[in-house]
């Protein structure tokens, strides 16, 4: 989780997520279900990223330095190459309004991290699987 690096991995899954605690504890969480996580520590980064790898899906944070989660799932929805690519919101953030807000942004499905732990690799499969359809 060097925010330094120039090397890019290729993943399922690109986290974007500034806690490098929680991050961590997501990526174990998703490679023990078999999947391979790239994370990216801010927005700015986490929208180069999936420019460049095309990832399978996209784990968004919504309180991200640089661009916030909402910022970058509004380029991600917009530019032809990302657009596909299914965005579940990853937040601490638990009203009706920040839901509403990122639905309306494009989002596939919205997860409240203290849920996390038992839905995080249910909704990932769903939102794979309804990608491949």
């Amino acid at each position: 989780m060097d925010d330094t690096a120039d090397i890019l991995l290729i993943a399922d899954i690109l986290l974007i997520e500034d806690s490098q605690s929680q991050a961590l504890s997501f990526k174990l969480m998703l490679e023990r279900a078999g999947y391979s996580v790239a994370v990216a520590g801010d927005g700015v980064a986490g929208w180069r990223q999936a420019c460049a790898t095309n990832p399978r899906m996209i784990l968004l944070d919504i309180d991200l330095p640089s661009l916030d989660g909402y910022q970058v799932l509004g380029r991600l929805k917009r530019h032809r190459l990302t657009a596909p690519i299914p965005v579940v919101m990853l937040t601490h953030r638990d009203n009706v309004d920040s839901v509403q807000r990122a639905i309306d942004l494009g989002a596939d499905d919205y997860l409240f991290k203290d849920d996390a732990t038992l839905e995080l690799c249910a909704t990932v499969a769903q939102a794979l699987e309804q990608a491949a359809r």
